[in-house]
């Protein structure tokens, strides 16, 4: 078992057991799909907006704001969230069963194509919710008529809870909410809804939902950047069009930092959401694809699927405008699905063999493709690290070699007081954990836990540093003794290459010399850091028992602020009764009057609808009378003329068949004319032959007679011809005359 091999398996395990107090991550994550005018996002409560990029990370406390002739687009699987322009929506909680919504003010579409996802969906404004229950497509409006939330169902069936009354809206219906009040009309669209509506046939049109669910965020963009194709290894693949021949995946785009996941990738390319955050690549025929796997299921979001490398041991040349100068590096590389993908935060343990259900115990990368590598400071704040403006390090293979396996660190600051959501002086269940290092060996940490009892709290975790093993000193043989029998010219070479086999030695003697002083000057520092822990230990003891005692007097102080607010309570509890009831009274009084008006107002609909029932019925029968009699002048004037184009048929075929009897009978007058005169003339031709005959044949010798009979014979055959010549053209005739 390789040393990469079992420091992974170790990782994975210790992991796995610091992090079981944590709270499970979410394993679905949204998406800034379009961006179109100012549009802002913020990623949590309280956090400064930012402008929004397209594929930016959609989670549960995200806020996306809308300014004047702004748009945007939020994808969330197959469910589309749409806003227009001066709109606020606030996502309460995203997580895998669960999607809350809220509309502060201005106008949203949602798109619903999955049914598994309704039960789950709830949106909410001012004056109350909305709860669709089919799949179809929605609009809200809040807060554009002041103290009103507009509901429009375009396709589908949604349910509306708010003004003291809940009712189902079907396909072509709204509903104006207000504080007291629920009103029902028919939808209208506007060109909000035409936008809508045109972004979702383009989702109609794609073809990656063959190869991966529609749930998977991001499936929508691959058809038009990219070709797929089936592979025996991997499966389905996925391979971008239009990129450039070094071009690697994880390079173009910037990292942020997203709570609890960690430092997440934001991929400039508008198809490298789905990519960046599920599946696994692959370099094939010397182009990287992208391997999504096999019978995906239910997808699991990442925030990055990467190998990361580097760390404050790590140390590489950077040009800093034009000086190279010698500073700790930070590396990552996509995943191979052969690899194990090591998160540094909690996830269900199907979640974590979701991601690794392709990794191969005997897999041995042999080298890390399209590895990037940056200055490990920028990963100290908490700006965004945008990746092609980063300086880059001349890379070596043997630099690359003796990289070390280690996660970025987290940004700097106040990160305790952030997490501290509930103000009990301690980060929440799921913050960012603090990380002890163990040393090799089985050794104590050099860092104990905070707890008393030695074990790991809520927010820490363990990682075993590997063993740093010494490299030995490398010496070289001794110079060979040259003959003097052997030529001049060998003795010249290998006293050259005595002298370059003795530099070498030099240099290999230095470098174990430095490479001995580096060893001895880490351990100085590691000594010195653990002196520094155990004083910082010290401290940390002193202050928590100053913490305690501090603690102990504030709770008797909040006992005696609790006991006056409870007399407080008490007394407001007498009055809020009293209130209760006299708003009681009033709020039965206009609940009569509001009934009274509601029973007059569905009096005044039903009227409204009786007699647009009547016109309806009477511009029905106006219209199936004027249809009626249209059909029967149309159909008398066909039958008109029909009949006038059959009588005129049936003349012109007599005609054609009298002329053609006609023509028949002329044929065979001429036809018995023409046999008559030839039987005549072979007559005629036979009785001069025969005359012709008897009187050669008396007057000639017998040699003679037989040159009379051949040319006899040669007449007849000419008569023959000439007969068969007339019966031709008497027949083509014929024709002729069949055919005019």
């Amino acid at each position: 078992m390789t040393l990469p091999f079992r420091k992974t398996v170790m990782l994975l395990a210790l992991s796995a057991m610091s992090a079981l107090a944590l709270a499970d991550t979410p394993a679905r994550v949204g998406r800034i799909a379009l961006t179109q005018g100012p549009v802002n996002v913020s990623t949590d409560v309280g956090d400064e907006a930012t402008a929004a990029l397209v594929n930016w990370p959609v989670t549960s406390k995200s806020q996306i704001n809308t300014g004047r002739d702004g748009r945007t687009e939020i994808r969330i699987g197959s469910t589309s969230v749409r806003l227009d322009s001066d709109s606020s929506l606030e996502v309460i909680e995203l997580d895998d069963d669960s999607v809350r919504l809220r509309l502060h003010y201005g106008s949203a579409s949602i798109r619903v194509r999955n049914a598994e996802v309704l039960r789950g969906l709830e949106v909410s404004t001012p004056q109350g919710q909305v709860h669709m229950r089919d799949v179809g497509r929605i609009r809200i409006d809040a807060e554009r008529v002041r103290d009103t939330t507009n509901v429009s169902v375009f396709e589908g069936v949604a349910q509306v809870d708010g003004g003291g009354a809940s009712l189902t809206l079907r396909a072509g219906k709204r509903a104006d909410m207000h504080e007291d009040d629920v009103r029902t009309a028919l939808a209208v669209r506007d060109g909000f809804d035409e936008w809508a509506l045109q972004r979702d046939q383009r989702d109609q049109r794609t073809t990656s939902d063959r190869y991966v669910t529609s749930e998977m965020t991001g499936y929508e963009e691959l058809d038009q950047y990219g070709v797929w194709r089936d592979d025996s290894e991997y499966g389905p693949l996925w391979t971008p069009r239009r990129v450039a021949t070094d071009w690697v995946p994880y390079r173009d785009g910037r990292w942020t930092y997203v709570e609890p996941w960690g430092w997440t990738w934001v991929d400039n390319a508008p198809w490298g959401y789905a990519p960046s955050h599920y599946g696994r690549w692959v370099m094939v025929r010397q182009r990287w694809s992208w391997a999504p796997g096999r019978n995906i299921g239910r997808p699991v979001w990442a925030p990055a699927l990467v190998g990361w490398v580097g760390g404050s041991n790590w140390n590489l040349s950077f040009n800093d405008h034009g000086v190279r100068r010698a500073a700790p590096a930070q590396g990552w590389y996509p995943l191979n699905p052969g690899e194990n993908f090591v998160p540094g935060y909690h996830l269900q343990p199907e979640h974590l063999r979701y991601h690794n259900r392709y990794a191969r115990p005997d897999y041995r990368p042999d080298r890390r493709d399209g590895l990037t590598v940056v200055n490990l400071n920028l990963f100290g704040g908490r700006e965004q690290i945008v990746v092609p403006r980063a300086p880059r390090p001349v890379l070596t293979p043997q630099a690359t070699q003796n990289a070390p396996f280690a996660a970025p660190p987290r940004p700097q600051g106040n990160w305790s007081n952030r997490f501290d959501r509930d103000g009990d002086g301690r980060p929440d269940r799921n913050g960012p954990g603090r990380v002890i290092t163990v040393p090799p060996n089985g050794a104590q940490p050099v860092l104990p836990f905070s707890r008393r009892d030695g074990r790991p709290s809520d927010n820490e975790r363990l990682v075993r540093t590997p063993p740093q093993v010494p490299r030995p000193l490398v010496t070289m043989p001794a110079p060979q003794v040259l003959t003097p029998g052997e030529p001049q010219r060998s003795l010249a070479e290998k006293e050259r290459r005595q002298r370059e086999a003795e530099i070498e030695r030099r240099e290999r003697d230095l470098a174990n010399e430095r490479r001995q002083h580096d060893m001895e000057a880490d351990g100085r520092r590691l000594t010195e850091g653990q002196q520094r822990q155990r004083e910082a230990e010290q401290t940390n003891r002193q202050r928590e028992a100053e913490i305690e005692r501090l603690r102990g007097a504030e709770s008797q102080r909040q006992q005696a602020i609790a006991n006056e607010r409870h007399q407080r309570e008490t007394d407001a509890q007498l009055q809020a009764q009293r209130d209760m009831s006299n708003r009681q009274q009033a709020e039965r009084q206009q609940r009569d009057t509001n009934l009274r008006l509601q029973v007059e107002r569905v009096q005044r609909d039903a009227e409204v609808e009786r007699r647009l029932q009547a016109e309806r019925q009477q511009r029905d029968g106006d219209n199936e009378r004027r249809q009626q009699a249209e059909r029967q002048q149309r159909d008398a004037d066909n039958a008109r003329r029909q009949q006038a184009e059959r009588q005129q048929h049936d003349a012109e075929n007599a005609r054609r068949q009298q002329a053609e009897r006609q023509q028949q009978v002329e044929r065979q007058a001429r036809d018995a004319d023409n046999e008559r005169r030839q039987q005549a003339e072979r007559q005629q031709r036979e009785a001069a032959a025969a005359a012709a005959s008897r009187q050669t044949q008396q007057a000639q010798p017998p040699q003679a007679q037989q040159v009379q009979q051949q040319l006899q014979k040669q007449a007849e055959q000419a008569e023959k011809r000439e007969r068969a010549k007339e019966d031709r053209q008497d027949r083509r005739n014929n024709i002729q005359q069949e055919i005019r």
